[in-house]
């Protein structure tokens, strides 16, 4: 749960007490005023810790952009008539997985081990033997059609 939305709350609720202890009290007395700014004073506390504790994001631009060009230019260099996506059960999401963990075409792809496909891709063995298998059967395909 996120720690900042309760935070933001009990300021919430010191600066309403804060209010309504000013609109409440009819004599301008020195006790009623002290509440007032200490509860004003406690609100503005627990939104700045609240602030503090929101979820950061995460800048992320910079990386985007290096691994973007890295791909384009790797994807350039070993780019045939064959795509990840091309692959039986490999769909853009996973294509782009599977590029992250640095496997480029479908020809890494039908190198890979399914033991080790399976533990960088973070899916069962079975899975990725499917992936393995599919890739040598499209590969095939190609060589068949050329």
């Amino acid at each position: 749960m996120r720690a900042d939305i309760p935070l933001y709350v009990v300021a919430a609720i010191c600066f309403g007490l804060a209010v309504g202890l000013h609109l409440y009290s009819t004599t301008v007395s020195e006790v009623a005023s002290t509440y007032t700014v200490i509860l004003a004073v406690l609100g503005a506390i627990f939104a700045g810790v609240g602030y503090s504790m929101r979820p950061r994001q995460i800048e992320t631009v910079e990386a985007v952009k290096e691994t973007t060009v890295k791909d384009a230019v790797t994807e350039t260099e070993t780019r045939s008539s064959l795509q990840l996506v091309d692959v039986k059960g490999i769909g853009p999401k996973r294509a782009e997985q599977l590029r992250s963990i640095g496997i480029q075409s479908v020809e890494e792809l039908a190198k890979q081990s399914s033991e080790e496909l399976s533990k960088k891709a973070n899916v069962s063995t079975k899975i990725a033997g499917k992936w393995i298998e599919e890739a040598k059967k499209t590969l095939k395909e190609e060589k068949q059609q050329a």
